[in-house]
């Protein structure tokens, strides 16, 4: 199973400013000594060995992460990041052979589907989008995103085949020799979660999630969706006191995906959908903080956490 993120905020996408790129540089020349600063292929390996945080961007466009098994391509959410992913798709298909993609909605808020209509396979007509979504009314919901008033082109102008599948909310599906299972999670409108198993390897994309009572009786059936995940791509948009004042907005923080990863036995715990507001620098204080906190909390886990970047690629 291959999974490539191209979309990792929350909320609206987020352009890098001219002040926050300015920070990175000033924080990142005084490492680099003078000897390698005239050459480029060393200066290329030192830079190489920087976290992602100080050397690159963690990325500025909203959710979409796309996974690959049994010679399938499966995207989760719409978001900005999807228009790269579409790009991308069309660079790597010569002559625009034909496409089938299987897209998974967690939800319809706009950060989750506004990058549908920059989305270029949709265009082709020798393209199929199978969506898949447990909100009743998708192509409703997308053909009035795409209304006259607010964009130029309709869903029906877009040439792809579209074929839209309504999911129970505890659905169970096979794609080939993938297996997807859902479940309902606590965010306003509605948001589920997804858990990808092929060979004996399981993600779970689990996002716009609010958590409000952590023990056992709560969160039983969380824990046993994200039972043994080797991936758990988890919600972590607010910092533990933001989720405590801002009850019943729909996110959750960074502290509660270690504990429901730990209880879950959980691999690898990806924090993601990251707050528009923050930068990396802060993104990347609340991942310290997360794994000073899963350190002296539970030291016998061997949970690891990494942030989610749009660069970022993971093969398991």
């Amino acid at each position: 199973m291959q999974i490539g993120f191209w979309g990792v905020r929350g909320s609206i996408p987020t352009p890098l400013t001219s002040e926050q790129l300015k920070a990175k540089f000033l924080r990142l020349i005084p490492k680099i000594p003078p000897e390698i600063q005239q050459n480029p292929t060393e200066l290329e390996k030192f830079l190489a060995t920087f976290p992602q945080f100080e050397t690159g961007l963690l990325g500025g466009n909203t959710a979409c992460v796309e996974v690959r098994a049994d010679n399938k391509i499966l995207i989760f959410d719409m978001g900005s990041g999807i228009k790269n992913l579409g790009n991308h798709l069309l660079k790597a298909s010569p002559n625009r052979q034909k496409l089938e993609l299987h897209i998974f909605l967690s939800h319809t808020h706009w950060d989750h589907i506004l990058g549908f209509p920059f989305f270029t396979p949709a265009y082709f007509p020798n393209t199929t989008l199978n969506f898949y979504s447990c909100h009743p009314n998708l192509k409703q919901r997308l053909e009035e995103q795409q209304d006259f008033r607010f964009f130029p082109v309709s869903l029906d102008h877009m040439a792809a085949r579209k074929n839209f599948i309504q999911l129970e909310h505890h659905a169970n599906l096979k794609l080939g020799n993938i297996h997807i299972s859902t479940i309902p999670l606590n965010h306003p409108g509605g948001s589920f979660g997804f858990r990808v198993e092929h060979e004996g390897k399981v993600m779970v994309y689990a996002t716009d999630s609010e958590y409000k009572n952590l023990d056992q009786h709560s969160t039983k059936e969380n824990i046993a969706f994200f039972k043994d995940a080797d991936l758990f791509i988890f919600d972590a948009q607010y910092t533990f006191e933001e989720a405590i004042h801002k009850e019943d907005w729909g996110h959750s923080s960074a502290l509660v995906g270690v504990e429901l990863a730990v209880q879950a036995g959980v691999k690898r715990l990806i924090l993601f959908h990251h707050d528009p507001d923050r930068s990396d620098f802060e993104i990347e204080e609340i991942l310290q903080k997360s794994i000073d906190f899963k350190n002296i909390t539970y030291p016998n886990s061997n949970l690891t956490i990494s942030l989610a970047t749009e660069d970022l690629r993971i093969s398991l």
